[in-house]
Formats: C-alpha cells, structure tokens, sequence
C-alpha cells in the first residue's frame, strides 16, 4: 500500500469567477465535486463558504 503525504494547499476563490465560469444557476453544494487542487492534482478537496465581513470591500457593495 502507497503512503501519500497529504496536501495543505489552501485558496481564496473568487465568487465572481465562478460564477462566469460555472453559471448563475451552478448548484455550490456540486463546486468541491468539480475542482481539483492545482497542486497536487487531488480531487479530493474541501470547499468551505464564509460570509464577507463588514469591512471586505469584495462584498459587492459601495
């Protein structure tokens, strides 16, 4: 049996990218089953949604 040392890699996505990429009506419960980690090719990622916080000017609002 193969040891494979597991990945840290972690990203910030952003909203806006997929949304052009996946489409509005994209389920968020299906995107972890469609991405893949860039470094290590695993597609066994975890997907973790976190509301903006009053100062994050990438909310959307002015």
């Amino acid at each position: 049996m193969k040891s494979v040392r597991q990945c840290s890699w972690s990203y910030d996505l952003d909203m806006l990218t997929l949304v052009a990429t996946r489409g509005r009506d994209f389920p968020l419960a299906m995107l972890a089953s469609r991405l893949r980690c860039p470094r290590c090719g695993s597609r066994r990622v975890v997907v973790v949604f976190m509301p903006p916080s009053e100062g994050d000017t990438r909310r959307g609002a002015a």
